[in-house]
């Protein structure tokens, strides 16, 4: 996969990962931006119909503490087997819409906070860095260190997992950002509770090629072949820190 990594994409990166890695020195320090404030070009509350239905299933069925909850966007939301290929950890869905960081953020107290969850797993930020208004991965990545913020001060003892941004092939032209972004966010999940795991190189072909067969036909969704992929990666390193 060296094609994913031009020079100076690695250069650049190099000052960013001084950046980050200083700031996770800081951890009782207020989080301070790194990139210009985002404004969304869209609402922050799209979602809300779908936020209503996990709220009526957790009333239905009641709240179960200390899970593991996949929260995000459509990458876990068509994830129709979770539970199966991530047997036997005891997984909550709540992936919702094409969302965002700072739609994970607005829906948190409603959704994650409640269940006060062992284990977040969290896949977002692939979508913020291809909307049509364009979106550094510095805005990014602010935008996920305010999401840690919130639940490290709401759920302290919840372990947050970020999966990595895949590289889609029908996004290509993002690729380089999403990539920076990876590197931002894994240089700062250290720690008790802060991990990150890839999970591109089940993606991709010893040679760098896409592995084709892996997504559905808008080359950007993973179908049931590539979720079971997903789980080899994601169930022996997630029994880790439920243990």
């Amino acid at each position: 996969m060296t094609d994913f990594f031009s020079k100076r994409i690695f250069f650049v990166s190099i000052s960013i990962l001084l950046i980050v890695a200083a700031a996770c020195q800081r951890a009782n320090v207020t989080y301070q931006h790194i990139a210009e404030p985002f404004e969304l070009d869209y609402k922050v509350d799209r979602s809300e119909e779908e936020i209503k239905k996990f709220e009526q299933e957790d009333a239905t069925k009641g709240i179960t503490k200390e899970q593991v909850i996949l929260y995000g966007s459509s990458s876990w939301r068509l994830w129709k087997d979770m539970a199966t290929d991530l047997a036997p950890l005891p997984v909550v869905n709540r992936g919702f819409g094409g969302s965002t960081i700072p739609e994970l953020i607005h829906y948190a107290e409603r959704t994650v906070i409640s269940h006060q969850p062992k284990v977040l797993v969290v896949y977002g930020g692939e979508n913020d860095l291809s909307g049509k208004k364009f979106k550094s991965a510095e805005q990014f990545f602010d935008s996920y260190r305010d999401f840690v913020s919130l639940i490290q001060q709401r759920s302290p003892k919840t372990h947050i997992c970020f999966v990595s941004m895949k590289l889609s092939p029908s996004r290509r032209q993002y690729w380089a950002e999403v990539t920076k972004g990876n590197q931002m966010v894994k240089a700062f999940s250290t720690g008790k509770r802060l991990s990150y795991v890839d999970i591109n190189p089940a993606l991709f072909h010893p040679n760098g090629t896409v592995k084709s067969e892996l997504y559905t036909k808008d080359s950007l969704h993973i179908n049931p072949q590539g979720y079971r992929e997903y789980a080899k990666i994601l169930v022996p390193f997630l029994q880790k820190k439920y243990k």
